[in-house]
């Protein structure tokens, strides 16, 4: 198995475990799948082939992959290889040739025991291609609308509702509920925002382990970010979680730090640090020097005007004061906005 750190200099990092985590989902629930389909030797492969049969109805129901047939191509198109039209091509053309026997050479001669010989062509109504796409394939689901005819289903789902089933799924746009689950960790934005969250809350962690694989390729700021801020919410996550989060800080600060996204984003972060503290910096010293003049000159300062002052922000405002505190000769001179109100409960204490 390619490492993490392996896969983040190949053109697809996102491919290889993702594939590794379909894989074994589906294993798990007792259906015969394989991935890299070779159909036809210049079409490339299939990433996956989930094969079901009779007993395997209702196993996927309550899930994103419930309108599988029996013969099922699953195709994952990340950010770096979006679905294009000559792709979706492609995938229909291997999807078609899913049905007919694995090729068998002339020259070979067949076994006896050959699986193959007995196994007849399938039908394509009985045959599915999803293609799973985290940038959306705004052309062929907008602009040939009309040419390829795929209806929105649900939120994220679209169906081409022809004799061999063809969906594409956009995770981003899925709704947040558990028969989505499987595909959530392929999200972006605020939806995988979002289902960090709850994965952290609900103790989700095969989940949270595929969004922090597959992170660098996703939305790898957004991860760390997230991951960082929810790791402060100590009460919300679960026991069983804190070796995933804390594993994804040992491993993670080295990968990050190799990608120039995250490079500016950290650079961009540290200018606005700076700004934030030069700002910080002048705010106190005019909160500094408004106090220090107004005590030079008046022996008593009520309580309230120095609350006033030091929640001020106004920098231009602080200035104003003390302009008028070097020409006041009385404290009531000065304009400190503060309501009789606020100046009554003052006299009170």
């Amino acid at each position: 198995m390619t490492s993490k750190h392996e896969l983040f200099d190949e053109h697809e990092p996102f491919d290889e475990t993702a594939k590794i985590f379909y894989h074994r989902f589906f294993k798990n629930r007792g259906f015969e799948v394989e991935t890299e389909r070779e159909v036809f030797s210049r079409s490339r492969k299939i990433d996956l082939v989930v094969t079901s049969g009779d007993a395997d109805c209702g196993k996927l129901q309550n899930t994103v992959f419930a309108h599988f047939r029996q013969l099922n191509a699953l195709e994952l198109k990340g950010i770096h290889d979006p679905l294009t039209v000559d792709d979706y091509n492609l995938i229909l053309m291997r999807a078609d040739g899913l049905g007919v026997p694995k090729y068998i050479k002339k020259s070979a001669k067949p076994k006896k025991d050959d699986a193959n010989q007995s196994k007849p062509s399938q039908l394509l109504n009985e045959i599915t291609v999803t293609i799973v796409c985290v940038t959306r394939p705004d052309k062929i689901l907008n602009e040939l609308e009309k040419e390829y005819r795929f209806v929105e289903k649900e939120a994220g789902i679209y169906h081409c509702d022809e004799v061999l089933g063809k969906w594409i799924i956009h995770p981003s746009e899925l709704d947040l509920v558990p028969k989505n689950y499987p595909l959530l960790p392929l999200a972006r934005g605020k939806k995988l925002e979002a289902f960090i969250s709850l994965c952290v809350r609900d103790g989700l962690n095969d989940y949270l382990q595929l969004i922090i694989d597959i992170g660098l390729a996703t939305d790898p700021e957004l991860i760390w970010q997230k991951i960082l801020e929810v790791k402060q919410m100590k009460h919300q996550i679960r026991e069983e979680t804190w070796p995933v989060i804390d594993q994804f800080f040992q491993e993670m600060p080295e990968a990050m730090g190799k990608l120039p996204t995250f490079q500016e984003a950290l650079a961009s972060a540290q200018r606005q640090s700076a700004q934030r503290g030069e700002q910080l910096g002048a705010l106190n010293n005019a909160h500094y020097m408004v106090l220090r003049q107004l005590r030079r000159k008046f022996q008593q300062i009520p309580t309230v005007f120095v609350q006033h002052i030091e929640a001020t922000s106004d920098i231009e405002q602080l200035n104003n004061w003390l302009d008028q505190i070097v020409l006041a000769n009385e404290l009531a001179e000065i304009d400190f906005n503060i309501s009789p109100q606020n100046l009554d409960s003052q006299k009170g204490l």
